[in-house]
């Protein structure tokens, strides 16, 4: 088994049996095959492109008649920053997903809307999941770190999360006039604070570190 990464070719073998956890482990706890601060943003297993090795098959054993595995890695600010590109352009498809429900509602077809919402309730999940992980890798205090004058990073955050519980709670009651307006003049705008919440976390994340103390 040969095993590539970011083109160059590896001297490590797998001991088997394995998992793919574990065979990643191993690669990611040496500095000498991936650096600390990278992380892997890309893998093939015989030409075939299979990063879901790494997400829903990492409980999986690693088959011993592969033939060459291919690795690509990225620095953590990297990755920070591909990732927050695409929480954009998802941003950006949600909200015109939120006015085709509101219409979809003021045109009496609360079934076809109210699937979209359930979609786009599931697209919002993984953008929360992502900013969280951003705060925990680079070590941010989202409790120290302002939103505007009033208001902390933290608190727009959960006050976005709060957004989401009362659209559910306007879904149960089935108002649908409510309902709409609520998407269009409401979830809309917070959109546009998700996307001012990127902004802010990225301006965090480029910043340069603070000068060393002499003492």
């Amino acid at each position: 088994m040969e095993i590539y990464i970011n083109g160059n070719i590896i001297d490590y073998q797998p001991l088997f049996p394995l998992t793919w956890a574990n065979f990643f482990q191993k690669l990611l706890e040496n500095e000498n095959y991936i650096p600390r601060d990278h992380g892997i943003v890309a893998v093939s297993v015989d030409d075939t492109d299979s990063l879901n090795v790494m997400t829903e098959q990492s409980d999986h054993m690693l088959p011993e008649n592969i033939k060459v595995i291919t690795i690509a890695t990225k620095n953590s600010l990297a990755i920070t920053r591909d990732g927050f590109s695409k929480v954009g352009a998802l941003l950006e498809s949600i909200k015109k997903e939120i006015i085709n429900a509101a219409d979809l509602y003021r045109q009496g077809k609360p079934n076809d809307a109210s699937t979209k919402i359930v979609k786009i309730i599931e697209a919002i999940k993984p953008i929360v999941n992502f900013i969280n992980s951003v705060g925990m890798s680079f070590s941010l205090n989202f409790d120290g770190i302002p939103y505007d004058s009033n208001t902390t990073l933290r608190e727009k955050v959960e006050q976005f999360l709060e957004t989401i519980d009362q659209l559910v709670a306007a879904l149960e009651k089935q108002d649908y006039v409510e309902i709409a307006d609520y998407l269009e003049y409401r979830l809309v705008d917070d959109m546009e604070g998700w996307n001012k919440i990127v902004d802010i976390l990225l301006q965090e994340v480029e910043a340069p570190p603070p000068p060393a103390k002499i003492v």
